[in-house]
């Protein structure tokens, strides 16, 4: 991590941002601010109370699952404080500092990191398939990005660079390989089916709070009648995909260009794009006293 920051790989995203705004209309960014509605706007920040609540409490359901016992207060504490890091950190990599309160309570990496690991593995998975009945729901065609046979191409793409990152460890360590495998395995088995779908089942509602959380900004600035509900929904998955990669902090610059390729074609104005994707940057960041009171209560150094 500290290699990845020293290269500055994720200044690309910032980059990205100053090149998307150079030629914008800052009148008309400055217009745009004074017909935000704040209710529907605060409303929006509100909702990402119960938002934090689900993950945390989808993520002790894991643990759960695993045998890990934790309380729902304790998870929350540790989900909330891991999150703090998971706001300055490029990709949200430190969301997996949740790792770091296990280990200090004797449990192994490997047990550890396959909890983290599920925590994102679910949300992944909603998207895949979320994007998929989007597919057949909405006239993506005309978007050159938007066939299967792209999908399947980024879908091979990633399943070959996890098989490398895969034989690179195997190679460089093969007993610690065996021993994460096998430690791995063993508390895969524990997950039945009924702990899998209610787990899924939290995964679902708390994208349906999210959703609902875009779809209120885009009402406070006044551009949900101009795209559907759905189309938002589907929109706001991908934006959340790409800001995974490390390249950015906070999707800055990713974000942005993001929803300018996805919503200009329904005729929006650049500057009002820039304008809901700074909403959507203030929305990220205002759970950052809660965080902050998650990190007081419960250190993670």
């Amino acid at each position: 991590m500290n290699k990845f920051l020293k290269k500055g790989y994720f200044l690309i995203g910032l980059f990205i941002f100053i090149w998307i705004i150079k030629d914008i209309d800052f009148n008309h960014l400055k217009n745009s601010l004074s017909g935000i509605s704040i209710s529907y706007f605060l409303l929006a920040i509100i909702l990402n109370f119960p938002n934090i609540f689900f993950k945390s409490y989808r993520w002790k359901k894991i643990m759960d699952t695993q045998k890990i016992f934790y309380s729902t207060k304790n998870s929350f504490l540790m989900y909330g404080s891991s999150s703090l890091l998971g706001l300055a950190t490029p990709g949200k990599l430190g969301d997996f500092s949740k790792i770091i309160y296990l280990k200090k309570d004797n449990y192994s990496f490997s047990r550890a990191f396959l909890g983290n690991f599920l925590d994102k593995f679910f949300d992944l998975l909603f998207i895949f398939i979320f994007g998929i009945i989007t597919l057949f729901f909405l006239p993506l065609v005309s978007y050159p990005i938007f066939n299967y046979y792209t999908l399947s191409k980024w879908l091979g793409l990633i399943i070959l660079v996890l098989l490398i990152i895969i034989i690179f460890f195997y190679l460089k360590n093969k007993v610690a390989f065996y021993n994460l495998i096998l430690e791995i395995s063993t508390d895969l088995k524990k997950f039945k089916l009924k702990d899998t779908s209610y787990i899924f089942l939290l995964t679902i509602t708390q994208w349906i709070i999210y959703f609902l959380i875009i779809y209120f900004i885009a009402i406070s600035i006044n551009i949900h009648h101009f795209i559907s509900f759905f189309y938002l929904s589907f929109s706001s998955t991908l934006v959340i995909l790409i800001s995974l990669l490390p390249i950015s902090i906070m999707g800055i610059g990713t974000r942005e260009a993001v929803l300018i390729f996805l919503l200009t074609p329904f005729g929006l104005a650049k500057e009002t794009i820039i304008l809901f994707s700074l909403l959507i940057l203030i929305n990220y960041l205002s759970p950052f006293f809660i965080y902050l009171y998650c990190w007081i209560k419960k250190p993670l150094l």
